[in-house]
């Protein structure tokens, strides 16, 4: 008897980039017909038996893992939260992903990780890089516009989420003014770069708050940043998922990597710089004003993901 097919929803994500992961599954499937599991909760379903396409990050909460036994997962461009790694690799865990293996990585960070327990891996690269520029607009759209989409954001102090504890809430204060100068110093270095170029520059953000807009809303901005995206002349982000789709759709791309020191940052594109330039805001004076389109290196990749789909899909 065939399974339904599923992939993951975010109702509680403020990150767009989740949405898009989530287009680049939908794309291969009846969406008519498509089931949405919340990624926080697999663990809770308890319907007819799924096939889910478990592409993405996780997870916030390792205690929800791992999911039901009524999903049947296929692991493609999956990525573990360094900080969640100790739940959810459990002998529990383990021996969830070994059941399921082999796994597909979106990062070296990941496979690396599962690959030294003793579970089968391969990286596969992100799903996102498989989006098609013909879905989002007409193939004679003429490219124009430098689009700066979420550049910088996690260095800008005013975006910090409130830490826990009172020590933790001192160190954060303390260290405000720095983050503060840094960001500044890296905006004045980009805003000096943009001067350069002739070409109408458009800001915007990937980050959008779920009680503020609807899942609706929040899924037709995450269309819109793709359309954005594949008619722009080049852009620029601090966002993966901003930068792979750039990088299907043959958009040049620069990535601004200023404030992405932490391990959960440098883990998710460790592996990503096969597919576009990683910089720093200080590396913008040097770069001459011709970007060329994205090398095809991506195009293997696609490859596989539509094999691996496809046959996970008549099983």
């Amino acid at each position: 008897m065939s399974k339904n097919h599923a992939v993951l929803s975010y109702p509680r994500s403020n990150n767009l980039g989740d949405l898009i992961q989530s287009l680049a599954a939908k794309q291969f499937l009846n969406k008519s017909t498509v089931v949405e599991l919340d990624r926080d909760k697999l663990n809770k379903y308890k319907g007819e038996k799924l096939a889910l396409v478990m592409n993405g990050w996780f997870i916030e909460n390792s205690e929800n893992w791992p999911p039901s036994e009524k999903i049947d997962p296929l692991f493609i461009s999956f990525h573990l939260n360094p900080i969640a790694t100790k739940g959810i690799l459990s002998d529990k865990g383990i021996a969830y992903f070994k059941r399921h293996q082999p796994i597909g990585c979106r990062d070296h960070f990941t496979q690396n990780l599962l690959s030294r327990l003793g579970i089968d891996t391969y990286y596969s690269a992100c799903l996102t890089l498989s989006l098609k520029r013909q879905d989002y607009v007409s193939e004679d759209t003429k490219r124009e516009g430098i689009h700066v989409i979420s550049a910088f954001e996690r260095l800008n102090p005013k975006n910090d989420s409130i830490q826990k504890g009172l020590f933790m809430q001192i160190l954060q204060n303390i260290k405000k003014p720095y983050k503060s100068k840094k960001y500044k110093s890296a905006l004045k270095r980009l805003e000096s770069f943009l001067k350069r170029q002739n070409d109408q520059v458009y800001w915007s953000s990937q980050l959008l708050e779920p009680k503020n807009y609807s899942q609706q809303e929040r899924l037709d901005r995450a269309v819109l940043q793709l359309k954005n995206i594949a008619t722009a002349r080049l852009v620029i982000t601090s966002r993966i998922h901003t930068a792979l789709p750039a990088v299907a759709f043959g958009t040049p791309v620069l990535f601004l990597s200023d404030g992405l020191n932490h391990i959960n940052h440098r883990s998710r594109f460790d592996g990503m710089e096969y597919f576009f330039p990683i910089l720093r805001s200080k590396d913008l004076g040097n770069l001459e004003p011709e970007f060329l389109e994205p090398d095809k290196l991506h195009l293997p990749y696609v490859k596989r993901f539509e094999n691996k789909i496809r046959q996970f899909l008549k099983e």
